[in-house]
């Protein structure tokens, strides 16, 4: 279903921009919608919806959310139903995101913040039954991160020392964890005000022998919450892609790359060093920015 992933060395004048160079996966490319992670994270949830015959799938996710886009369009691929939960009361107009998500036959539920903090009551409330098969938020639990796991094994994974990627449910992360070299340290940064927590989340899904790994969690780069922005973020998009041609989107990619950024000029890093960044997808988040507000 989904081509190899390509891989991107930042350069400019056909020499690597960055000191340690970086590499960009490019795993928003592998498919126009479920890109990124999202198809790595869903895989396996949609296995076994299949297997035990569901016709439906349901899941959580806000209106910026990449998830609940990629659960939609991969649930129609698969031949599948599909519900979305949306936080927050329905807005007179619809983000791109959530239009995108109906285009591809997913029925959007809107609860109120209070009520979305409980899902199991959601889930009871919408499915009394329990006809629909039901994937947490973002793909969080050991199936999401043993899909990002598995895609490792396509990759030229023992070229690098440090992997990066932007965190938020935190199951990425997880999964790169799980199957990196010893040699390796994981860099996560999270895009939403959850640093109280994140790493615990993150930590839930490793084993004892995953726990003695080099990985951390770098914070201040959420530029003010999910999905907020500032122009400084912009700015800072604008100036990478015509730099170094690499696209990103203000909800993960940007917030991780600009903190990315900053860790280079402040790290001690051995002269031998080799980053491979994470890029996530999420493109198409940007279609909510006002026209002209990026140079992409």
């Amino acid at each position: 279903m989904f081509s190899l992933i390509p891989i991107q060395p930042l350069q400019s004048d056909k020499k690597p921009h960055y000191n340690p160079p970086v590499d960009v996966l490019r795993m928003d490319k592998i498919h126009t919608v479920v890109s990124g992670n999202k198809w790595f994270k869903l895989s396996g949830y949609l296995r076994e919806a299949k297997e035990k015959q569901y016709s439906t799938i349901a899941t959580f996710g806000g209106a910026y959310s990449n998830h609940i886009v990629a659960t939609a369009c991969a649930a129609n691929l698969q031949g599948l139903n599909s519900m979305g939960i949306i936080r927050g009361e329905r807005p007179d107009v619809l983000s791109h995101t959530l239009q995108n998500a109906l285009n591809y036959g997913m029925d959007l539920y809107f609860v109120s913040r209070a009520q979305y903090r409980d899902k199991t009551a959601v889930q009871q409330l919408t499915d009394p039954l329990g006809k629909y098969y039901w994937i947490p938020e973002g793909g969080y639990g050991q199936v999401g991160a043993a899909g990002i796991r598995d895609m490792l094994k396509g990759i030229p994974l023992w070229e690098y020392t440090h992997l990066v990627t932007a965190v938020g449910t935190g199951t990425t992360m997880a999964g790169l964890i799980q199957g990196t070299l010893p040699y390796q340290r994981v860099i996560g940064i999270p895009v939403l005000n959850n640093d109280q927590c994140i790493l615990s989340e993150i930590e839930a899904l490793l084993t004892k022998a995953d726990f003695a790994k080099k990985y951390e969690i770098l914070t201040g780069y959420s530029f003010g919450g999910y999905a907020k922005k500032t122009q400084s973020l912009l700015d800072f998009m604008n100036q990478t892609y015509q730099t170094v041609k690499l696209p990103l989107d203000f909800v993960y990619t940007a917030k991780a790359f600009y903190g990315l950024s900053d860790y280079l000029q402040s790290a001690e890093l051995a002269r031998d060093s080799k980053i491979l960044f994470l890029h996530t997808g999420g493109l198409q988040g940007n279609l909510s920015l006002p026209e002209g507000a990026l140079c992409y």
